[in-house]
């Protein structure tokens, strides 16, 4: 899955990932596989790139931290409450379609595309 460029390399690279680790999820939501393993591997990542993100905006005092950790928190609690349903393939195919891809893209074009660009400027390192 292609996902929107950035301005801060570590970052494509960790979306990069996601994309892969997400049509992997999407494909066996769709072919109603056995989703365990899949998406605890997803959450895991999801967890991992909010954190490498929110630890970079800590450390150059990113002055839209709190907003932008604020969205992964509300992300991440969503994420958490549907483990309780991965038996539920059409609740999981409307989540992940309607609600997760839009809201992914936006991310990444709005909050990431800035903090990548601040995280660029301030010549951050990982």
């Amino acid at each position: 899955m292609e996902l929107k460029r950035v301005a801060f390399e570590p970052m494509n690279e960790i979306h990069d990932k996601e994309g892969e680790i997400l049509q992997k999820l999407l494909n066996a939501i769709k072919n109603r596989e056995n989703l365990e393993e899949i998406f605890d591997e997803f959450v895991k990542d999801v967890e991992n790139h909010f954190e490498f993100e929110q630890n970079l905006m800590e450390k150059y005092d990113f002055f839209a931290k709190i907003p932008h950790k604020m969205e992964h928190d509300r992300i991440l609690n969503e994420l958490y409450q549907l483990k309780n349903h991965l038996d539920n393939y059409e609740m999981l195919e409307r989540y992940f379609n309607d609600h997760f891809l839009p809201w992914l893209e936006n991310h990444i074009a709005t909050m990431d595309t800035v903090t990548a660009g601040f995280f660029n400027m301030v010549e951050a390192k990982p």
